[in-house]
């Protein structure tokens, strides 16, 4: 029998594919089990090659009869490896668990039916419905205020992609996919959807995974890892909330969910539907450019009005309870009278914010991070945010004392005040409060049955809910999020606004919108209404100023370790290098200095920023810092690379 030998790609952090021997003929593909140092693992036939000049070991097993990686998705593989200019294998392994990738393919029950519930579009929704063509690649953005029926749309494009006999693969962010999404679709599409993301249980995951990859299953409901459920027949790929930050991977490869969504769909030549009521501000700019299609519903629809949005200046009015402006507190007295309901948004946990030494003023910081601490009174403990070290006793660093003075407010501190003058009538979400989705799923529940009138939480509450007896949003707390150091403040602001203000108002009943804030005069509370580009074009204007992206390719290079001294000379060796390149004509590099949050988890924290007017001198820039890192590391010093950051912490 020939010998044959393969380039096989394996989920390992290095750069390279390894090669190995088979005695029979294999395809692109198809999975193996090769050894590995001192283990067995599970890789993917790349390539046939000609024997090489070196020795190669054998390959122990084949797992597909039929490859399970079409040469689409491997090359969706390296293409997102150059992108983020990582090894593949760190591709793989990221994107996939190795449970999933030794996963068993096996023939499974057909998926369960259900008799379609036929919808009317409105002219507005269906034009936009019918300008969708299949099995052609185009980017759609579609921009919708709030509650004008996107996902309308989105139902009656997969409708046609299913009966085309094509798969539809639906990402929603993790917080929606609730019972009532998964309902929904299934009684208007006519299909169960395999639903797919990280909380499942294996057995689930299997089922859902294994249903999608054999074509069993037209239509896969999904959080980001289901993008990479390796489908060989998708002919639609829809991303909903496209502007959410959950989408953006942590760890590398740093990848954002929409842009390899529509990388992949590019490959495979086949529509990509983007869409948000506050799309990021990248994907406006695409559709300006010309590379997306803009498509808006400005209406919602049987005639539902927008609710009518009040900015309230908190150094002009009363504050009840230090805490709540005196207009939101008469609107609660009112909502629970009429029976109605209410939203409360207040994006901060905890009781109380801040601690200070009542002796010396100092601020309570953790010992593992340069933040301050959380205190929680359900608990009776304080806790850091980020390292999550709880602490019962808190002495100061600074005099010793063990008396401090809290300051500040977070949902459970107004929880305890409108408990206190609305009894029974409130229901807290944040991620305190509730610990998994079905306890998050009850609350909800509960909320939809009208168990309480006031729905307090973070931002857990602001996207993607319909309760049609809400009248009433009061937002809290505001002012913290557009102070942050970061250059997409001012658009996570508005983003979050917008999205909790369109939970008012829904049907038949008109809404209120009340922001109680210390800064009136800021211009994205002009530009709520959300109905035309006013702020996109606000907010492309100070980018293109500042030169950030879109106008530029940004990266974050983060140092972190636990010797001060020998992380900030790494880093600045690394700076140093990078602006002496010859490519630093066309880079603008900034550090090191100080990340916002200097110390994390006992390690400390510097920064590099690098702008650059092209993605491939920023490429080069990123492989030569990684180079440098790898030659001047200290232990177990780390560099995390993330390109077109979105955190910048």
């Amino acid at each position: 029998m020939e010998i044959t030998y393969y380039n096989i790609l394996l989920p390992v952090p290095t750069e390279g594919v390894y090669t190995y021997f088979s005695e029979g003929l294999l395809h692109t593909g198809e999975r193996v089990v090769v050894p590995f140092r001192k283990r067995e693992i599970t890789g993917i036939v790349l390539e046939k090659i000609e024997k090489p000049d070196f020795e190669c070991k054998e390959i122990i097993m084949v797992c597909d009869n039929t490859p399970l990686f079409s040469k689409e998705y491997i090359t969706f593989l390296k293409n997102i490896a150059s992108y983020y200019t990582c090894p593949m294998g760190l591709v793989l392994q990221g994107i996939l668990s190795e449970k999933i990738l030794n996963m068993e393919i096996s023939d499974t029950e057909p998926v369960k039916k259900h008799p379609i519930k036929d919808i009317i579009l409105t002219n507005e929704q269906q034009e936009i419905a019918d300008s969708i063509q299949l099995n052609t690649y185009c980017c759609h953005l579609i921009k919708g205020i709030t509650g004008s029926g996107k996902t309308e749309i989105y139902q009656e494009v997969a409708k046609k992609v299913i009966n085309s006999g094509r798969q539809v693969l639906y990402i929603v962010p993790e917080i929606s996919l609730t019972p009532q999404l998964i309902e929904r679709l299934s009684y208007r599409l006519g299909v169960e959807p395999s639903i797919y993301h990280y909380k499942l249980t294996h057995k689930a995951r299997k089922k859902h995974f294994t249903d999608f990859v054999t074509d069993n299953s037209k239509f896969m409901l999904g959080a980001r890892s289901a993008l990479f459920v390796p489908a060989k027949n998708i002919g639609l790929i829809i991303v909903d909330e496209e502007h959410e930050h959950s989408y953006k991977q942590d760890e590398s490869p740093s990848y954002h969910l929409r842009d390899m969504a529509v990388m992949y769909g590019n490959i495979l030549n086949i529509p990509i539907i983007l869409g948000s009521a506050t799309p990021s501000a990248e994907s406006i700019y695409n559709a300006e450019c010309g590379k997306y299609v803009l498509h808006s519903l400005l209406e919602r629809p049987n005639n539902a009005t927008l609710p009518k949005i009040e900015i309230i200046d908190m150094k002009a009015t009363n504050l009840i309870g230090s805490m709540i402006a005196e207009p939101i507190y008469d609107e609660l007295s009112n909502i629970v009278k009429r029976d109605e309901q209410a939203i409360i948004l207040l994006n901060r946990k905890g009781y109380s914010t801040y601690l200070y030494c009542q002796q010396c003023g100092a601020l309570a910081e953790c010992v593992n991070c340069s933040v301050g601490l959380v205190s929680f009174k359900s608990k009776n403990k304080s806790l850091c945010r980020y390292c999550n070290t709880e602490y019962n006793i808190l002495t100061c660093s600074v005099c010793g004392s063990k008396i401090f003075q809290e300051y500040g407010y977070g949902t459970e501190k107004i929880e305890e005040f409108l408990e206190s003058m609305f009894p029974d009538k409130i229901i807290r979400i944040d991620t305190e409060s509730v610990s998994s989705i079905k306890t998050l799923n009850k609350n909800l529940k509960r909320f939809e049955n009208k168990e309480a009138n006031i729905l307090l939480g973070t931002q857990l509450i602001a996207k993607g809910l319909h309760f049609p007896e809400v009248t009433f949003v009061g937002v809290l707390g505001i002012d913290n999020l557009m102070a942050l150091p970061d250059f997409r403040a001012m658009e996570k602001a508005y983003q979050l606004l917008v999205q909790v203000s369109g939970r008012a108002g829904r049907e038949h009943l008109s809404g209120k919108v009340y922001i109680q804030t210390m800064n009136p005069e800021v211009p994205i509370f002009n530009m709520l209404d959300n109905t035309d580009l006013e702020f996109y074009k606000w907010e492309l204007s100070r980018r293109n100023i500042t030169q950030y992206p879109p106008f530029t390719k940004l990266a974050r290079l983060i140092f972190s370790y636990i010797n001060q001294e020998e992380c900030y000379n790494t880093a600045k060796i690394t700076a140093n290098t990078l602006k002496s390149l010859k490519e630093a004509a066309n880079l603008t590099i900034y550090g090191p200095k100080d990340a916002t949050l200097a110390k994390l988890q006992n390690k400390y924290r510097y920064e590099i920023l690098i702008k650059s007017s092209t993605n491939s001198d920023l490429n080069k820039a990123l492989i030569i810092a990684q180079q440098i890192f790898n030659k001047c590391k200290k232990g177990a010093m780390r560099l995390k690379i993330d390109k077109d950051p979105y955190f910048m912490m």
